[in-house]
């Protein structure tokens, strides 16, 4: 089973595709996100981390700078002022 994950800043779609384990910092900490979640709703830190792990793929990083996360049905949303993937994750 995997997550169907959308990652959108103001200024594009940032990433989209299917993911096994999504990890985000919100203004409460950090939350780990596993298909199978209740629905759940968060604000995004003022600036935190995000680890996306992709079907399939090498786990990728990335800063969030505010915004919000909803999950619902296996979708993660995640909206950001500005989100840009770095290196892999080591």
């Amino acid at each position: 089973m995997a997550l169907t994950v959308e990652v959108v800043s103001r200024e594009r779609v940032v990433w989209t595709g299917e993911a096994s384990y999504v990890r985000v910092r919100t203004v409460e900490g950090d939350l780990g996100i596993s298909p199978g979640l209740i629905p759940t709703c968060a604000l995004l830190a003022e600036d935190g981390e995000m680890l996306l792990r992709p079907v399939g793929g090498q786990d990728l990083k990335t800063r969030l700078h505010q915004g919000f996360m909803t999950v619902s049905n296996d979708k993660v949303t995640i909206a950001a002022k500005h989100a840009d993937f770095t290196v892999p994750a080591t």
